[in-house]
């Protein structure tokens, strides 16, 4: 295959209240688009979940692929899906993740598949 592929799911638990908030996890993807040094070509777009699944689904479509974030709030979780077939500092990445919702290595599961 001629394009490589960077991928990182990050699946976080008690995670804090930012989880809830739109704006917050709006400024969490235009940050991490920053941080990454690339361009949003869409959204982000942010959806509420149903009264029976509360929580935040939100996307962004980036010059090389997507960021999305899927929040439970009754579960204090957050799942996080960085795609791009450009390469980026994932230590970087990994980082602004868990620091921006509050959860240390022990409430992770990350994931990284990098075919680059």
């Amino acid at each position: 295959m001629q394009t490589k592929r960077y991928h990182i799911i990050c699946d976080l638990k008690n995670c804090n209240e930012k989880i809830k908030d739109k704006q917050a996890i709006r400024e969490f993807l235009e940050g991490f688009v920053k941080m990454l040094n690339m361009t949003i070509l869409e959204g982000p777009i942010i959806a509420e979940g149903l009264p029976e699944n509360p929580g935040l689904s939100a996307v962004v479509i980036i010059d090389y692929s997507d960021i999305s974030v899927h929040s439970f709030t009754k579960y204090d979780e957050a799942l996080i899906d960085i795609f791009s077939c450009k390469e980026f500092n994932k230590e970087l990445a990994l980082d602004y993740c868990l620091k921006f919702f509050g959860v240390d290595k022990e409430n992770s599961r990350i994931k990284e598949i990098w075919w680059g």
